[in-house]
């Protein structure tokens, strides 16, 4: 029995422009943000028609497609600007059967304790949901999100998650997954609260070797109890890395280790699942794995 496996990766393409071009905050202006945001969704385009050539159906949209999008120095002019480029590489993307998400970084914070620090993760969460939108995107391009702090008290901080998670408009809930990290929310973790509010789950296999739970079961039996989490019209999207020799706990790797990955694959067998690898050289580790085990 062989897996149904898609890989992908995230975010930078090595070989291309980077679609995540910034400037400082204090050069800020309307302009130079529309000029380069616009630069950024033509090397969006041109990852994403890379991709294409080379078989590749899951990326993650960098979070800095446009500069300071959810800052308040940003007015949003590129909504309106940039709809028409960015509906044009979506229609690209679902026309090639690819599945695009993006996964805001560690300060979007969902049950943060600071006021101005969840204004401002709201605030991100929207920004998000609008590029997905813009690219005309469908319910399974989804952001995926870290749990959050603990704060002292994780069973406390999870149900202010849960709270802020509901309370959250239609647009952006109906986009989120929440992902197990390396510090503080193991898998057991988010599958208890997925199971509660009804949203996906997206096991990191790094992260659960790292910060482990369940210890009963094997990481297929992991996969298989978040599946329970997905919608059944939905591919279940899961995340790969490596510990990187000589770094602290959780840090990833430069490159995927193709046998260990291999073996991962066996273990999977008769699994649909979209898995991004999460390495420093993106497009290599994901044609070195399709090399290796013969998967898209």
């Amino acid at each position: 029995m062989t897996s149904v496996i898609r890989l992908g990766y995230a975010a930078v393409n090595t070989r291309l422009p980077s679609a995540n071009r910034t400037f400082r905050l204090s050069r800020y202006t309307e302009e130079r943000m529309l000029e380069t945001a616009a630069s950024n969704v033509d090397a969006l385009e041109a990852i994403v028609r890379w991709n294409a050539d080379h078989g590749i159906e899951v990326f993650r949209v960098g979070s800095g497609l446009i500069p300071f999008g959810s800052h308040p120095v940003n007015r949003h002019r590129w909504q309106r600007a940039l709809a028409e480029r960015l509906a044009s590489v979506g229609a690209f993307a679902r026309e090639r059967g690819m599945r695009l998400s993006m996964h805001p970084g560690r300060y979007t914070v969902l049950n943060a304790l600071s006021e101005n620090a969840l204004q401002a993760s709201l605030e991100d969460l929207s920004y998000h949901t609008t590029v997905l939108e813009l690219l005309g995107g469908e319910p399974d391009w989804r952001i995926v999100l870290h749990c959050g702090g603990a704060y002292g008290d994780k069973t406390c901080a999870l149900s202010r998650l849960e709270q802020r998670y509901g309370a959250l408009p239609g647009r952006v809930r109906r986009r989120l997954a929440f992902e197990n990290d390396e510090t503080v929310c193991t898998a057991s973790d988010v599958l208890r609260l997925c199971a509660r509010v009804g949203a996906p789950a997206v096991f990191d296999v790094f992260h659960h070797a790292v910060n482990p739970s369940m210890p009963d079961k094997t990481v297929r039996e992991v996969v298989e109890a978040f599946s329970s989490t997905w919608p059944a019209e939905e591919r279940q999207k899961i995340h790969y890395s490596d510990q990187q020799a000589g770094k602290p706990p959780g840090a990833h790797s430069e490159h995927v280790d193709v046998e260990a990955f291999a073996r991962l694959h066996d273990d999977l067998a008769g699994l649909e699942l979209d898995v991004v690898l999460e390495v420093k050289d993106k497009e290599q580790s994901v044609l070195d794995v399709v090399g290796r085990v013969g998967i898209r």
